[in-house]
């Protein structure tokens, strides 16, 4: 691992212990072991180590990568797995190579968003996200709508804005009460979407 990537991977981790993102130069360079001229010359303030931790952790990690989802089986199982996918990606955790542990997401965003830093890259990315989703849904609605296994007498964006509700409900709860079996509420929520779109 390259120094650069070292000192935002420590950072994030004394953030987390420390549960602040008020910290000082010293203790990153306690935390990392450098001298402080090592860390200037990667980074010109401690903003700019927050704004790499962000890209990393928050805006690359947010990022879905659609062509990695399996889609078999009927209409119902791959709105199902897609959707779920997507929720395991978001909720899974963090690898961080210097860590050996995996942080979970929820914590990174809660702490960074709730003291305040947030960055305009990481809405732009966010909202994206959600249109990318809903892009996603609609295809999987309509291919649902031509096999004659999602209602047609619903329109395809009001079916997708349920799916989208009920996803962003989930996560939500997941990011208020962690330790919530998000996957049986997931199950419980979509089997009670699916019963309201699914053709007679």
């Amino acid at each position: 691992m390259n120094t650069k990537d070292m000192i935002v991977e420590k950072t994030l981790k004394l953030i987390l212990e420390k549960s602040t993102i008020d910290i000082s130069i010293s203790e990153i360079r306690n935390a990392t072991g450098l001298p402080t001229g090592s860390i200037y010359y990667h980074f010109s303030d401690k903003n700019d180590i927050f704004e790499a931790i962000m890209q990393k952790y928050i805006v690359d990690y947010i990022k879905n990568d659609f062509d990695k989802i399996p889609l078999e089986g009927p209409s119902k199982n791959r709105i199902h797995d897609a959707l779920l996918y997507i929720l395991h990606h978001f909720i899974n955790g963090v690898e961080i190579e210097s860590i050996d542990e995996k942080i979970n997401y929820g914590d990174v965003i809660l702490l960074l968003t709730g003291t305040g830093y947030i960055e305009d890259e990481v809405s732009r990315i966010v909202l994206q996200t959600g249109r990318d989703i809903k892009i996603f849904l609609t295809a999987l609605v309509e291919d649902g709508k031509r096999q004659n296994e999602i209602r047609q007498d619903l329109s395809t964006e009001n079916i997708v804005e349920s799916l989208v509700i009920m996803y962003m409900g989930i996560q939500y709860s997941w990011l208020i009460f962690a330790n919530d079996d998000t996957d049986l509420i997931f199950e419980k929520n979509f089997d009670i979407t699916w019963a309201a779109i699914k053709y007679p």
